[in-house]
């Protein structure tokens, strides 16, 4: 239970860098945001399928592409929902973007959310020390 915990914080914090959900934002911006980060994965350098230390194979690269696909219609008919409030739309956009990084990161051998973790954790220590010299 303990492993999956740690599993679960590694893979929920190195997608808070990704998508940006650290950042506090409006609700539309964020059912904005959350939709766009989806689009531009393939376009992310910082996204999972791009990082060429993980040897992602074909098969992996096409999973997370069928989840993020799946994740951007979901997040589409939320944006489209007219019958939510905003902070309805903000709250399911979120919880699909949890949804989506459990299952991407499922599809990662061990050896690979191991690397991907540490990873995450070096851009974000690099990314809080060069916010720290900047000010």
């Amino acid at each position: 239970m303990n492993r999956l915990r740690l599993l679960a914080f590694a893979f929920s914090s190195f997608f808070v860098v990704e998508v940006g959900l650290a950042l506090p934002i409006r609700p539309a911006e964020a059912a904005q945001a959350a939709t766009q980060s989806t689009a531009k994965s393939s376009s992310n350098p910082d996204a999972i399928e791009n990082d060429d230390s993980l040897n992602l194979t074909q098969d992996q690269k096409d999973k997370i592409k069928s989840i993020r696909d799946d994740a951007k219609k979901q997040k589409q008919d939320i944006e489209k929902d007219k019958t939510l409030t905003p902070d309805q739309q903000t709250k399911q956009i979120k919880d699909i973007t949890k949804q989506t990084r459990a299952q991407v990161f499922a599809v990662l051998t061990p050896e690979q959310q191991k690397a991907w973790s540490a990873e995450q954790r070096e851009r974000r220590m690099e990314k809080k020390a060069a916010k720290s010299s900047s000010n």
